[in-house]
């Protein structure tokens, strides 16, 4: 049987000897609601050559115990994350997307009441 290997984003480096912190992200499904949610771990892989950096994606392989947490050791470096596009596909950013998005579905009296309420937040904080 082959040793388990993770893939994760090397989120901690320069803190311990030959030593950087990985976490790993999985997706699973509630099994009553159908809804998927995500998990974080974090697991110590041995870097012998302390060359990997934060941001940096890896692929790490179960070996024995190196030390009293530390379970994993460096197979692959996959480059760097990708970072999130921040435009959809007709250039629009995400934020004002979703803010449209969100417009469309309120009614015209919530919307007033949105209104309302950020011109008094606006005024309180114009009298601070």
């Amino acid at each position: 049987m082959p040793a388990t290997q993770l893939t994760g984003i090397v989120t901690k480096a320069g803190a311990m000897a030959k030593t950087v912190t990985m976490t790993v992200e999985k997706v699973k499904m509630h099994p009553k609601l159908l809804k998927t949610y995500v998990r974080h771990k974090k697991y110590l892989v041995h870097d012998e050559h302390s060359e990997l950096q934060i941001g940096e994606r890896i692929r790490a392989q179960a070996c024995r115990p190196l030390s009293a947490r530390k379970r994993f050791t460096l197979l692959e470096r996959l480059g760097f994350k990708d970072m999130p596009t921040t435009h959809d596909e007709h250039g629009t950013p995400a934020d004002e997307r979703r803010r449209q998005k969100a417009d469309a579905a309120m009614s015209a009296e919530q919307r007033e009441r949105v209104r309302i309420e950020q011109r008094v937040k606006e005024e309180m904080r114009a009298r601070s």
